[in-house]
């Protein structure tokens, strides 16, 4: 009786750890996928802040299925804090 306890505690923590990886694996392809959207919509939308990009039209037709990704970045743009940028407007400030 106490084998056979022993035998699913042990199969339990197993289970645990399989899932623990399992979870851990998930989040990490999850945070891949995501920084490689990004970085197709910046290669793809970077004309609009100076960087070399594909051709205009390309670009226009890809812009309807690249919606979300572009306020996506616009978003996190906005709510990135730039402290030089910051330093800059106050400094300007009369």
């Amino acid at each position: 009786m106490k084998h056979n306890r022993l035998w699913l505690s042990i199969r339990a923590f197993f289970r645990g750890f399989q899932q623990a990886m399992l979870y851990k694996a998930t989040a990490q392809i999850e945070y891949e996928i995501s920084e490689m959207e990004n970085s197709f919509t910046l290669m793809l939308f970077g004309n609009f802040i100076g960087l070399p990009g594909p051709s205009m039209p390309l670009t226009l037709e890809l812009l309807p299925d690249m919606a979300e990704e572009l306020e996506h970045m616009l978003l996190r743009a906005s709510q990135t804090g730039n402290g030089l940028s910051e330093l800059a407007s106050i400094m300007g400030e009369p």
